[in-house]
Order: C-alpha cells, then structure tokens, then sequence
C-alpha cells in the first residue's frame, strides 16, 4: 500500500467523478466503495450519466447487442451482485449457424458456457410494460445503494487547477475531483473533454454496427428462435457476421460489417437464407434500428495523474464480451485508486497490465476473424467447417468437439481469444477438419 504522504492517495473523504454510468462506471463505483470501506474510508462518488435507464425506446437505450455469459453471471453473485429474474431476458445454450452453403446447430459445450441475453437500455418502445427491468438501471441502482450518487447532468469539459481536474456542464463549474474516472462508451462526445485534457489519450478507432429490434410476440420468438441465437456467416463482403438474439418479445439483430447504411437492416432481412428463420412476412416488423460505434483498438494512453480510462472508452474485448471487459477493468481501477493511488505512476504499475492483457488477446481474436473471413469465403472449406461441426454434434460422448467449441467460444464471452485460439493448434482438431473435408466432397452440396 501507498505511504499515505503521497499526495496521489484517495484519503477519507475524496471526491470521485465518474463519467458514464453504464456497466464501467458502476462496477467501478460498487468495488472502489466496498474497498474503500474496508480500509475504513468514506469516498465521496458521483456518476454523471444524463441517459435515463428507466426508459424505453431511444431514451434509454444503450445501442447493445446484450450478452452476458454464465461465467460473468455466477462471477457476479460471488461479489454478491444477483442478477434478478426480470434483468435476464432469455438462457441461450446453442445457437444456428447459417451459411449459403447449409447450417447447423451448435449445442452449448458445457452447462457453466452457457449465456443469457439482457437489455442494457431500457429496450425497445413499450418494453417496460413487460416487468423489464435494464441491466444498465439495475447496476447503476446496486451503484447507489453502495454510496454512490447519480448525477443525470452532461458534463462538457474539464479543466485541470491545481494540480486537480475541475468538471464543467453549461459552463456552470460542478465540483473539483481527487480522480476522474472516464467510463463512457465510444458513441458519446465525452472522448473529445479527455483528448483536449493533453496528456496524450486519443479515441479508440471504431467500426460501425447495425442494431435493431424486431418485434415478433414471445409465442413466435419461442416458435422460431427457442433458446438459440442464429448467427449468419454469408458471402457478403460488406457484413462480417450476423446475430438475431432472442429476448421475449422481440428479436435484436446485430449486423457487423463494413460501410453499413441505414438501408442494411432492410437488405440483411429481405435475403432468402434470413427469411427462413423468420416467421411469414406481416407477423414481425422493425420496431426500431440504429448505426452505433464499436470499439476495435485500446488507446495507447489511458491515464494521467488523477484520470483514467476504461471500458469501451478504454480497453474492451473485440466484438464479445463487453460486460466481461467491462467488470475487469472497473475491478481493476477501484483496486489501484483505493488500495495503491490515483497518480500516473499508480496506474502504471496497477492497473496497465489488466488493460494491456486484453489488448494482447485482441490480437488472437483478430488472427481469429481472419480465419473465419476465409471460411465464410471460400465454399469447399464452408462446407469442411459445417461437415465438421455436424459430425461432432452427432457423437453425444465425443470429448473432442474441438471445432464446435471453437465456435462457440469465439461468438460468446466464456473464453479467451488467446485460449480458443491455443485449440486451433490441437492436432485433432485438423484431422476432424479433413475428415469433414472429404466427408463434405462426397456428399456433394451438402455441409
């Protein structure tokens, strides 16, 4: 523990700011009092966040696709944060792949990989009427029972006196703070108040998505969707993949890709291969579709003396998992602020290397995707990789479904990229792909 000389420790009484409030900025909140009241301090913690989870439709929303693996969730209720029955909208143990060339159903590996889908906002228009409860509201709310307060105003700038970051909203001076800790996501303008702070922090480089929600009724989200997510990998050079996740009422699809326009969402749903999943055209309807941002690269600087960065606006898992990323590193800054200090050095020594350890496995994720981009891309190793898959799901007692929980692992947030990627090296798992390979051959067009 820090001399408590140094004037970088976050004494009896500090006054923390906390900008977001969604899942960073709340973990961050819940573990920094909870430690600071080991340590028999009071901390003084105010998130700004101006969103209003309570509400449904663009209100309240958060622009997710809201995943959460049961690893997280049973994580979760260890440090004593229980998910309630109305936050988890529906269990996912497999989901349906889809290709031109065929499709299969990938069961869950294990019972502890399964994953649950949630609403991080308030979801789409009228939700709320269905006892919806927010995963955002409802962290934001274990947040304030902890001490924190929420503070619903935008702040526009900061200003550094004294040694001290001074918070700014309508040019009205809001309070000084002993940290700053920035945990907005990468579709607010907060990015631009801590790249003209100066001390180096840049916006992490985004790609676009494509999110809607489809409106359905839960009879035929049962009907046609059950438990399983139905992921697209298509000959499509602008769409990477697709998901439509089942969440009650209604279905949320989640398109990434290249140079989306507002015209995707219409294009994706009017393909042959998608409108088979589908129910009859007239019974489902778009209840709403936005282009957010999406994280793909950690800035190189994301702290100074009294501010640091996490979560999207810091460093976040690629394309998965961003509850998961989210925890660690709100974990990981209340750890070093409370226990170590808020001083540059601080979190170098601190919390850097829980930022960097997922930077380095984007790397193996990215590695990943490009296998996966030659897969989708090329129809004889398509239809190797869904021969494959179909002959490990038909051997129940088979240990080694290698590619099946390749798979699986890659789209959900129960593994590392690192560790997935260690599976693709098994021996086995390439001699299942030439057996699919051939298997595949003789079958002619089948997967």
């Amino acid at each position: 523990m820090t001399d408590s000389h140094d004037p970088h420790v976050l004494d009896d009484g500090a006054r923390v700011a906390v900008i977001g409030g969604g899942p960073t900025g709340s973990f961050f909140s819940i573990f920094a009092l909870r430690m600071a009241k080991m340590l028999g301090r009071d901390l003084d913690i105010t998130v700004f966040e101006p969103k209003d989870f309570t509400k449904d439709g663009p209100g309240g929303c958060n622009r997710c696709g809201g995943i959460i693996s049961e690893l997280l969730v049973q994580t979760l209720a260890v440090e004593g944060i229980n998910l309630p029955d109305s936050v988890v909208r529906k269990g996912i143990n497999s989901y349906r792949l889809h290709t031109e060339n065929g499709s299969v159903s990938i069961a869950t590996p294990a019972l502890e990989k399964t994953i649950a889908t949630v609403y991080r906002g308030g979801g789409p228009k009228g939700m709320m009427g269905e006892k919806l409860e927010s995963f955002d509201r409802f962290l934001l709310s274990q947040a304030v029972e902890e001490g924190a307060v929420h503070n619903p105003i935008r702040i526009d700038s900061i200003a550094c006196k004294d040694g001290k970051p001074v918070l700014y909203s309508k040019k009205n001076e809001v309070m000084t703070a002993d940290l700053v800790v920035g945990a907005f996501g990468v579709n607010s303008t907060a990015g631009k108040i801590f790249h003209e702070l100066g001390f180096g922090y840049q916006e992490p480089p985004t790609v676009t998505a494509a999110i809607a929600e489809i409106g359905m009724g839960e009879e035929k989200v049962a009907e046609f969707f059950g438990n399983s997510i139905n992921l697209f990998l298509l000959r499509d050079k602008g769409i990477k993949f697709a998901a439509m996740i089942p969440k009650g009422s209604y279905v949320t699809l989640c398109i990434l890709g290249k140079k989306l326009d507002g015209e995707v969402v219409r294009n994706f749903l009017a393909k042959p291969l998608v409108k088979s999943v589908l129910p009859e055209e007239g019974t489902y309807s778009v209840q709403c579709s936005c282009l957010p941002k999406m994280n793909v690269g950690a800035p190189k600087v994301p702290f100074t003396d009294r501010i640091v960065m996490g979560g999207d606006a810091g460093s976040t898992r690629l394309f998965k998992d961003g509850l998961g990323a989210a925890y660690l590193m709100g974990k990981a800054i209340a750890k070093t602020a409370v226990f170590e200090g808020v001083g540059k050095g601080h979190f170098q020594k601190g919390y850097y290397p829980v930022y960097q350890s997922i930077i380095h496995d984007n790397l193996f994720g990215q590695m990943l995707y490009l296998v996966i981009d030659q897969y989708r891309s090329f129809k004889v190793l398509t239809r190797a990789m869904l021969r494959t898959v179909e002959l490990e799901q038909g051997r129940p007692n088979d240990a080694n479904k290698i590619l099946s929980s390749i798979l699986w692992d890659m789209f959900t947030g129960n593994e590392r990229y690192k560790n997935v990627f260690m599976k693709t090296m098994r021996p086995k798992m390439h001699i299942n792909m030439w057996e699919g390979l051939f298997k595949s051959l003789f079958r002619g067009g089948s997967p």
